[in-house]
């Protein structure tokens, strides 16, 4: 049987968001009348994944705690809690670590989509897994931000075709307006390059130095671009921007 899981990354302190973010995790702050994660998660539940993982940290592991118990009240389905033993910034895994964390702890031999817990959009996720299930291969959701300026910031990718040949983290010169959004399949038989990456003391953090460092050692990764609408949201101006545009929605 085809098992696949999906694994919302929660595991941050999102300083730069201080003081809002001191006692309430940055997924669980509202957009609307929904909290951030409410609308990762209800863009997962229609793909019928076998389990939905969360990573967070040990501050924050009651506030998901109640957060699940919740959603498991109002819909109905399997969410499961990895909590890293970490209580603040400076002990914090990052991204690719709880990453490769979560896939020890649980033991995991599925296909797994992973989505950054602070990344809003209204992606159709199936094009990604439905790519990555066929292909066999590391499947990344890009972006067209139309703006050179703006994609310094991020993970800049030129294609050819569907395949990844160059991936830049936080360009200078960005030679593309395509970026990387935090949002992968990987297939089960790929998850070891997680270990095989934090073994060679890469930077544990920036999934994007991941992306960046499968593509230079020649691994073939895909990715599927869309045109809606995606915000990382990191900064009090992307949070405000964000409940000001889609808040009502």
């Amino acid at each position: 049987m085809f098992i696949i899981d999906a694994l919302i990354l929660c595991g941050g302190y999102a300083k730069r968001l201080e003081p809002i973010t001191t006692y309430i995790p940055k997924p669980l702050l509202p957009i609307g009348d929904k909290l951030m994660i409410d609308y990762i998660l209800d863009g997962l539940i229609p793909n019928n994944f076998d389990r939905i993982i969360v990573s967070t940290n040990k501050k924050f592991e009651k506030q998901f705690r109640y957060w699940i118990a919740h959603r498991k009240a109002v819909k109905n389905v399997h969410i499961e809690l990895v909590v890293e033993p970490t209580m603040h910034e400076g002990e914090k895994f990052g991204a690719v670590k709880g990453i490769d964390y979560t896939i020890k702890t649980l033991g995991l031999n599925s296909d797994l989509l992973i989505v950054a817990g602070d990344n809003f959009h209204n992606f159709d996720l199936s094009k990604l897994m439905t790519k990555s299930k066929s292909d066999r291969k590391i499947v990344t959701a890009l972006h067209n931000i139309k703006s050179l300026d703006e994609a310094k910031r991020f993970g800049v990718v030129s294609l050819e075709g569907s395949i990844i040949k160059e991936f830049e983290e936080k360009p200078e010169n960005p030679k593309s307006t395509l970026i990387s959004t935090c949002i992968y399949a990987i297939p089960k038989e790929h998850l070891k390059k997680f270990d095989e990456y934090i073994a060679n003391k890469n930077n544990p953090d920036s999934p994007g130095y991941f992306m960046q460092w499968l593509v230079k050692n020649k691994n073939d990764v895909h990715a599927v671009v869309y045109d809606d609408f995606w915000y990382d949201i990191g900064t009090h101006d992307s949070y405000k921007e964000v409940t000001e545009k889609h808040g009502g929605k």
